[in-house]
């Protein structure tokens, strides 16, 4: 552990430490390492979530416009139309 780690105590319930173990003994991880690994993924995917929460709410206070859509559209025409395409 780094000088600047904490000791807790967790209660978990068996089936769980049972295959948190499992995992653990697979990846060859201590418990710390295992639960800190578990704990850095989980508050990644929480600020994932809080981040598409703001895009969402952000896009529905400010859609865009129909010009908007209409110039993408022929931006992507445009972007398109000189590929090669096969006619398989």
């Amino acid at each position: 552990m780094s000088a600047k780690s904490e000791k807790i105590g967790v209660s978990l319930d068996r089936s769980l430490l049972a295959r948190a173990e499992r995992l653990r003994q697979a990846t060859g991880e201590t418990r710390s390492a295992l639960l800190s690994r578990a704990l850095r993924q989980l508050l990644q995917l929480e600020a994932y979530e809080r981040e598409v929460e703001r895009y969402v709410a952000a896009y529905r206070a400010m859609p865009e416009t129909s010009r908007e859509i209409g110039e993408a559209r022929k931006l992507a025409r445009r972007a398109i139309a000189d590929l090669p395409w096969d006619e398989t």
